[in-house]
């Protein structure tokens, strides 16, 4: 399960000595090999330590996407009173509830540019490295998108954004309608929060450096 990947990242090699595209094709057919598995509902370590796969509910939601109306007021030049945020909990709260009625899968959270490595001396589905896989929960599977293609640290190309989802449709069946639509709801709380976070690492603990990160996010 562990080994050295090396120190290719998707964010070092692509435009350098990978084209982004065929990267970004490999990472949407390994997450349509992911999604498919059953989540198991716990995990057993060598030791015996057994570790619950938690579910991504409404109030882990909530609390995501509630990072965006408390952090960004305090980094940002916005206020937020007391109707604009009535406003905001009847949308935050519509979203939630649209997604909670998609379908369930194995949701890796953090699978972005910085995250995977490219090994090209591999074949198939192992030439993507994953790193940063402990906080994987029973989430949903454009959860996985939005961290792979809305990236805060690099532009993603509309080229590669289009052939990644091509690609996981491809190779997983998907109805490109119903996933679309999943993607911009889960897109939506999923930017709110990591502008939140962003906010709050800028408000709270003097890490000025995330402000070049936001613009992609708004």
């Amino acid at each position: 399960v562990l080994e050295d990947l090396g120190d290719d990242l998707y964010a070092n090699v692509i435009g350098k000595s990978a084209d982004e595209i065929p990267l970004y094709e490999a990472a949407a057919e390994l997450l349509a090999h992911v999604h498919a598995a059953e989540a198991p509902a716990k995990l057993v370590a060598p030791d015996g330590a057994v570790w619950p796969l938690l579910e991504y509910d409404a109030l882990a939601l909530e609390g995501n996407a509630d990072l965006f109306v408390e952090w960004v007021p305090k980094a940002e030049n916005v206020r937020i009173d007391d109707a604009a945020r009535a406003r905001w909990e009847k949308v935050r709260d519509g979203l939630i509830v649209k997604a909670l009625g998609f379908p369930r899968a194995f949701t890796i959270r953090d699978y972005h540019a910085e995250n995977l490595l490219w090994l090209p001396q591999r074949e198939g589905l192992k030439r993507v490295g994953l790193l940063d896989f402990q906080d994987a929960v029973r989430g949903w599977r454009a959860w996985d998108f939005s961290m792979l293609l809305h990236d805060a640290r690099r532009d993603v190309s509309p080229a590669a954004h289009e052939a990644a989802v091509r690609t996981y449709l491809k190779a997983s069946g998907a109805s490109e309608a119903e996933f679309q639509r999943e993607l911009a709801v889960l897109g939506a709380i999923n930017v709110m929060r990591i502008l939140g976070i962003f906010s709050r690492l800028m408000a709270r603990d003097g890490k000025m450096r995330y402000r070049e990160f936001m613009p992609r996010m708004w």
